[in-house]
């Protein structure tokens, strides 16, 4: 099964489609890992179409989310079409655990792995399970939250996984959002952990219409397997 990686008749053409539309890239040609089936096409579902939409067209995104539907596939997927297709763009990602943050920076190994030979227009230059780095200059990196986290750091596109847990996030992200003044996008996620801390306030905010962050739902029942699941149970 070859999975999108045969050479097309007209490559500039497809070049051009994969560098506009994201979407379009990562739903025939990025790959993720199941954790039963393997190495598998990243098909979107409508809600993660919904959400790489708006990180093209926001600069600045917050989702709350359920557990195991594919959002962190969906950064990272992004996070490799922005890499791939610019160059110098710089990819922050910053979790409450070393390996939460490590977790997107490795489906991005993984998507770039398994790109057809044609598609990889910038081959990697440098990969630990840290950071990856693109001879076009354009980089991912993860880091564990602390109270300077990515504070000397001009990103393009800075992610905060599972913010809701991050210890002393309101001071974090007062930190943070300088980082990105010049232009960059902001993805903050997160499962749900109460209503006194700071993912909940931005959240809430942007909910409200009150704030310049765009608000994304997306809970367990969403994912199509989920709503399978459900339906044998009711039945």
């Amino acid at each position: 099964m070859s999975w999108g990686n045969e050479t097309p008749v007209n490559l500039r053409d497809e070049i051009l489609l994969c560098g506009r539309d994201p979407c379009y890239f990562i739903d025939k040609y990025v790959k993720i890992r199941h954790p039963v089936r393997g190495i598998i096409p990243f098909k979107l579902f409508d809600y993660q179409t919904e959400l790489i939409r708006d990180y093209v067209n926001f600069r600045f995104n917050v989702t709350l989310k359920g557990r195991q539907i594919g959002i962190s596939e969906c950064t990272a997927a992004f996070a490799v079409w922005l890499m791939l297709f610019h160059r110098e763009k710089s990819v922050l990602v910053i979790a409450s655990k070393a390996d939460t943050a490590k977790n997107i920076v490795k489906k991005v190994a993984t998507a770039l792995k398994y790109l057809p030979k044609w598609l990889l227009l910038s081959p990697v230059k440098f990969d630990n399970k840290l950071s990856i780095e693109l001879e076009n200059g354009s980089w991912i990196k993860s880091i564990a939250s602390a109270g300077d986290a990515g504070r000397s750091e001009a990103v393009s596109f800075l992610v905060i996984d599972e913010a809701a847990f991050v210890p002393k996030f309101d001071v974090l992200w007062t930190g943070l959002r300088p980082t990105v003044a010049t232009g960059g996008r902001v993805s903050i996620l997160s499962t749900p952990n109460g209503v006194c801390n700071k993912f909940h306030e931005i959240y809430a905010a942007a909910e409200a219409g009150t704030s310049d962050f765009k608000p994304h739902k997306f809970m367990w029942w969403r994912h199509p397997e989920r709503i399978s699941d459900l339906m044998d149970d009711v039945n």
